[in-house]
């Protein structure tokens, strides 16, 4: 069994390599391509749009997936996670077991109990104003 150093230094080695293949946009990609452990799980980050080629059809524009499952010692539980600019996350997750696992979330652009609050508590404001005697008018 590979102790907790030297599986960072493998994840470590995951992210230098990964950063060489990634191809260069403005360096946003390779700047996003990071690890971090949580709770002893290995959590690969990179931000990812387009797609660069037929050999990458998952539109992912670095190796960083390949290089995981190639480089991390299988035992190890490990997630790849890709955000778009949108906000919209693709998450690949291994288990210690070797099952795979991918979620896809996409963020909402509207969040309708937020608005709804918000015009309560406009309605509210209002209520108060007429019922202390103030007004709109008096105060613009």
């Amino acid at each position: 069994m590979l102790s907790t150093e030297e599986i960072r230094k493998i994840a470590q080695q995951i992210v230098d390599e990964s950063k060489k293949t990634a191809h260069v946009d403005q360096g946003t990609l390779k700047r996003s391509i990071s690890y971090t452990i949580d709770k002893g799980k290995y959590i690969f980050r990179q931000m990812y749009y387009g797609f660069y080629g037929e050999d990458n059809p998952s539109g992912i524009n670095s190796q960083l997936e390949q290089n995981a499952k190639r480089l991390m010692p299988s035992g190890v539980e490990y997630q790849v996670v890709g955000t778009d600019i949108r906000g919209n996350t693709v998450e690949t997750t291994i288990k210690k077991s070797g099952r795979k696992l991918t979620k896809t979330s996409t963020s909402s652009t509207s969040n309708k109990q937020t608005t709804s609050n918000i015009k309560k508590l406009i309605d509210r404001a209002k209520q108060n104003r007429l019922k202390n005697g103030d007004s709109e008018k008096e105060k613009n």
